[in-house]
């Protein structure tokens, strides 16, 4: 079942259902890719129209971040703004009462690569700084030893020679980190040229796999303070925060405000 989230249409679907389609998905010879919408994504694709017919493209749209879930919750009911604001803290099964489960890319692509491994599908990495693919490929294979990396790229543009690479790889699951828009915009544009079943963006989650950044603890996660950590640990995003927490809730408000009627 979708969900329209200002536009963005997200799948209400359970951690399970979401892997049991993956794995129909590239057992079917479709070519496809997946998006993990956060707080940030929703408010680059109110700003434009073409990013947002590429989520509203793909084959799975997450709700990746608390903010997605609340902001459903604040769409889909009457109730105030403020109301819905504290109870991302104080009420989490009130916030999860439209899309029941957040599903964070981070965190989602440990259960996609246990998926390939088990079941024999090849993965591409591409993207990041230095070596960065070529490390994350070696964790994974640590947790996954049946696992096949086709191929580990990083530090290279995004143009037609590595689009060759990628396609001549011949790999089932592509993971790019290339940072949104841009990511979900290239994959789309160049899907049939890659040579892939499937293609998810990742954005810095190669420098968390490959032990470069540490994940927010369990936690904060659970209170949907998973910004406040990512800000503490990184705080030249400041920026971005901005975009994802105060812009986003304005854009959310003034969303339901022109076009919402409950």
């Amino acid at each position: 079942m979708k969900i329209n989230v200002a536009g963005i249409l997200i799948d209400n679907l359970s951690k399970r259902e979401v892997l049991d389609y993956v794995t129909q998905l590239l057992r079917s010879q479709k070519l496809c890719y997946l998006v993990t919408p956060y707080s940030e994504q929703i408010v680059f694709a109110l700003e434009d129209e073409e990013y947002k017919k590429t989520l509203n493209g793909a084959a799975l749209a997450l709700p990746d971040g608390i903010g997605v879930l609340w902001a459903s919750k604040y769409l889909h009911s009457s109730d105030s703004l403020l109301k819905t604001l504290f109870a991302i803290i104080f009420n989490r099964p009130y916030i999860r009462s439209v899309i029941q489960e957040q599903i964070t890319g981070s965190l989602f692509v440990y259960d996609l690569v246990r998926l390939a491994a088990e079941n024999n599908f090849s993965l591409a990495l591409v993207g990041g700084e230095g070596n960065v693919a070529a490390q994350s490929a070696y964790e994974l294979k640590k947790l996954y030893p049946n696992l096949k990396v086709n191929l580990a790229l990083s530090g290279r543009p995004f143009d037609e020679k590595i689009i060759q690479e990628i396609a001549a790889s011949n790999s089932d699951i592509l993971l790019i980190a290339y940072s949104p828009p841009k990511q979900e915009k290239w994959i789309a544009a160049n899907l049939q040229k890659l040579n892939v079943k499937l293609a998810m963006g990742l954005g810095g989650t190669f420098d968390y796999i490959a032990g470069k950044r540490l994940l927010p603890p369990q936690f904060m996660r659970t209170i949907g303070l998973e910004w406040l950590w990512r800000l503490i640990t990184q705080p030249w995003r400041i920026k971005r925060m901005w975009n994802a927490i105060p812009v986003f809730i304005w854009k959310i408000y003034m969303y339901k405000k022109n076009h919402v009627t409950n």
